[in-house]
């Protein structure tokens, strides 16, 4: 279930846009103006902004300023909703880059069918991104592309290659029990703790549901493993849940495999590895 966070000033146009929306299947978060936005995307995970325009403290215009600002919202569909019909203005938006921009009244219907558009598209560019903007890390499309390449080129030159895949082992729980965008909140800073503990030209990517594949060039699968026993033993990761303040641990768990030389069939035993994951946890 996508989440739209809807951006308005007026009550009663934000709840019937909210109803819209829900009677369509997504999940939707409400702001009343775009300060009030910026708060909740500061601790929650939105796939797509639909904003009013005209709104007191920051209006639609600042709001989209202040979004493109931040790299972690780089892929994150933004959709004006206004009752500013006039030309001049739709090409201002659209000129600044927005993903769409809608005029008041829309039917159900219509609103629908513009979310989806926006959400297709931008999941079709998250395909062609080399790094997911949330984690900062390689995204899954270009971990395959540098995976294959890595193999062709250890095996060539007679060069260990070795696989670890980390998984968060509660990723599930914190999903359920809290947030879809603590979990994810979980994954980011897992991310970035795995990161620190790399080299820098080793290639690491996020590739969803809490896992993550690293490839080690130039290391057999023995100091692969003393590595991930290593990572797991100083693991130390873990959020604080705001509205109980409770800090909860994030988990985790690992396979290791030398993928190179040997290997005829390395793409089965990557997608192996990352299903081993899904079944255990």
């Amino acid at each position: 279930m996508k989440t739209v966070l809807v951006v308005e000033d007026s009550n009663t146009s934000r709840d019937v846009t909210s109803h819209f929306l829900q009677q369509g299947g997504f999940r939707v978060l409400e702001a009343e103006d775009g300060e009030d936005a910026l708060n909740i995307l500061r601790s929650r995970h939105v796939d797509l902004i639909l904003t009013d325009i005209m709104m007191p403290n920051l209006d639609g215009w600042g709001l989209y300023r202040e979004i493109r600002a931040d790299k972690s919202f780089n892929l994150t569909p933004f959709v004006f909703l206004s009752v500013l019909d006039d030309i001049d203005d739709q090409i201002k938006g659209l000129t600044l880059g927005v993903d769409d921009y809608l005029t008041k009244p829309v039917t159900p219907m219509q609103l629908i069918a513009r979310v989806n558009t926006a959400l297709m598209r931008s999941e079709r560019l998250e395909r062609y991104f080399f790094r997911n903007p949330v984690t900062d890390l390689e995204t899954e499309h270009y971990f395959y592309q540098r995976y294959v390449q890595e193999i062709d080129r250890c095996r060539e030159a007679k060069l260990p290659l070795s696989l670890v895949v980390v998984g968060i082992g509660n990723y599930v729980s914190l999903a359920r029990a809290h947030a879809e965008w603590f979990a994810e909140s979980a994954s980011r800073e897992a991310g970035a703790f795995i990161r620190s503990k790399t080299r820098s030209y080793d290639v690491i990517a996020d590739m969803g549901q809490g896992c993550f594949a690293i490839l080690l060039p130039n290391i057999n699968e023995e100091k692969a493993r003393g590595w991930a026993e290593k990572l797991n033993k100083h693991w130390d990761v873990s959020l604080v849940w705001p509205e109980t303040e409770q800090r909860i641990a994030v988990d985790i768990g690992f396979t290791c495999d030398a993928v190179s030389p040997g290997d005829s069939n390395a793409l089965a035993l990557l997608k192996k590895n990352l299903a081993s994951f899904e079944r255990k946890w």
